[in-house]
């Protein structure tokens, strides 16, 4: 193959990237479209985790068939437990708001707002990529994200650092930081955290063992 055959196939390194990237904008318009009702968050994030996932799979991709499809099948199912994750943000707000002016115990109850919000991050952060793959009753699906986010620490921790990474430098640089906000504020973080629990995924589908070597399919 001459090199500008090879410069212009589409396996090429650069094209990858760039059906990555592209894919990436589509999804995270859709996600923050879907997420301006507020209540239908929960299911835009399930949804937009329905794609991602199979993005880290390299499975054949149809983004925004594959977005509406996750939307509707799980619209009903996402509503009460985003509301309570939701509630349960709201309140920490509030608790962190009055933690500021308690003098010297400032400190200590800050520290237990910031962990309290830090746990349920990592529960919501399994809860929806679980609820977008399997299909569970609500109560078993939060359970078992729990369970992961404790079995799997040291990959709830990667997730959470790479969350907070994207956070602070959204915050950081917020007005510069808008149109990637816009463009992929959302699905990039969220798609360096699905390589994370992807792993756990196959683990799960009995697809590899805990050293991470595949497993003979019978």
């Amino acid at each position: 193959m001459s090199k500008m055959s090879k410069l212009f196939d589409q396996d090429n390194m650069f094209f990858a990237i760039m059906g990555v990237l592209f894919d990436l904008i589509i999804l995270n318009v859709l996600t923050l479209l879907c997420c301006l009702p507020v209540v239908t968050a929960g299911a835009s994030f399930t949804a937009m985790h329905s794609v991602l996932w199979r993005m880290v799979r390299h499975e054949e991709t149809y983004v925004a068939r594959q977005f509406f499809d996750s939307f509707k099948r799980n619209l009903k199912q996402s509503l009460l437990p985003w509301l309570a994750f939701l509630l349960a943000a709201i309140v920490l707000v509030v608790d962190g708001m009055l933690a500021r002016s308690m003098g010297s115990m400032r400190g200590p109850l800050m520290a237990c707002v910031a962990f309290m919000g830090l746990v349920i991050i990592a529960i919501a952060q399994y809860f929806f990529p679980l609820l977008s793959r399997y299909e569970n009753p609500t109560s078993e699906t939060l359970k078992n994200a729990t369970k992961l986010a404790l079995g799997f620490f040291p990959r709830t921790l990667c997730m959470l650092v790479i969350l907070a990474a994207f956070a602070v430098l959204y915050a950081q640089f917020f007005i510069y930081m808008i149109p990637l906000l816009i463009l992929m504020g959302v699905t990039l973080p969220q798609y360096c955290c699905a390589w994370i629990y992807n792993w756990i995924f196959r683990r799960i589908d009995g697809e590899i063992d805990a050293k991470g070597r595949k497993v003979a399919q019978s």
